[in-house]
């Protein structure tokens, strides 16, 4: 059974895991990175990889930015700046003397969702990742991931909801409907402090209107994304991902949202989409990793 060192990367550390073919995880750790350089990166990779070198085919690296995961190649790397047109897949193989795959880490979390989880036999659907400051996200159209001629479809933090820009870049997606815009909406109805997503989630069960009144609020703010989104894309179903999805009732209320702005729709012309929680939770992106590599390599169907 083959296996892959999966590892992906963020702001402030990488987490690599060795993942099987079958999902099955036999070692998992953290290693803490810089963002400034090349060698701040690739750097601790190798030391994962020559660690784990004997066990594995490859190497599959999930990121930020706009990459091209057929030629291995990143426009951009997000937090990383140093990273631009790079041949970044090449690059690292090279430098760790190893197979590489890359993927940018949102398209990774929707390629486990296609593979194996939600969006599963799904010809067309949108993945929306809900994250702390951002909108990661991804559109599946006749089965596969659209990554349009720049390889930057499905960027939804930029979308913007207000035509006159009267809030400036509040508007954004990313600003308005991240877990940061949730917390802001909902200090703003209840006057409590310190929130967080958990938090939340169980002063709703505790009963607090105050805080459900926020929730409700970010989930109406949501749902209008939603429906702009499906009047382009036309989606079965949208798979909701990030830690708001934690709690199954998060998912209920966006989808009454998304069913009270269909219903007050004027000209019922666009189809209302399902709403589904991601099958996968914090291992997504591992996961997409493992079909990535398979898929860049040949090993399941290319898109």
């Amino acid at each position: 059974m083959e296996k892959y060192l999966c590892i992906d990367l963020s702001r402030t550390k990488l987490r690599y895991a060795i993942v099987s073919e079958k999902l099955d995880t036999t070692a998992e750790g953290t290693e803490y990175i810089g963002i400034n350089s090349r060698e701040e990166v690739f750097d601790p990779i190798k030391e994962v990889a020559d660690r784990y070198r004997d066990e594995v085919e490859g190497v599959s690296i999930t990121m930020p930015g706009v990459i091209d995961p057929k030629r291995g190649f990143a426009y951009s790397g997000g937090v990383f700046e140093w990273v631009r047109d790079t041949e970044y897949a090449k690059e690292l193989s090279e430098y760790i003397d190893m197979p590489v795959v890359i993927c940018n880490d949102a398209k990774s979390a929707a390629l486990a969702e296609v593979g194996y989880g939600a969006l599963k036999k799904v010809q067309n659907g949108v993945l929306l990742m809900i994250l702390n400051t951002g909108i990661g996200g991804a559109v599946i159209t006749d089965g596969h991931i659209l990554n349009g001629h720049h390889f930057a479809a499905g960027e939804f933090s930029y979308m913007k909801g207000d035509y006159q820009r009267r809030e400036g870049y509040q508007d954004m997606f990313a600003l308005s409907t991240s877990l940061d815009g949730l917390t802001r909406l909902v200090e703003e109805s209840s006057g409590k402090k310190n929130l967080n997503v958990l938090r939340i989630c169980s002063k709703m069960a505790m009963g607090d209107e105050d805080v459900k009144k926020g929730v409700e609020e970010y989930c109406d703010r949501l749902a209008v994304y939603i429906y702009n989104i499906q009047c382009v894309v036309d989606a079965d179903v949208f798979v909701i991902g990030g830690h708001l999805t934690d709690d199954p009732n998060m998912v209920r209320m966006i989808q009454q949202s998304v069913d009270k702005i269909f219903a007050n729709d004027r000209f019922k012309n666009i189809f209302k989409p399902v709403i589904k929680q991601c099958v996968f939770h914090d291992n997504s992106r591992r996961y997409g990793a493992v079909y990535n590599y398979r898929m860049q390599t040949g090993k399941i169907a290319s898109e």
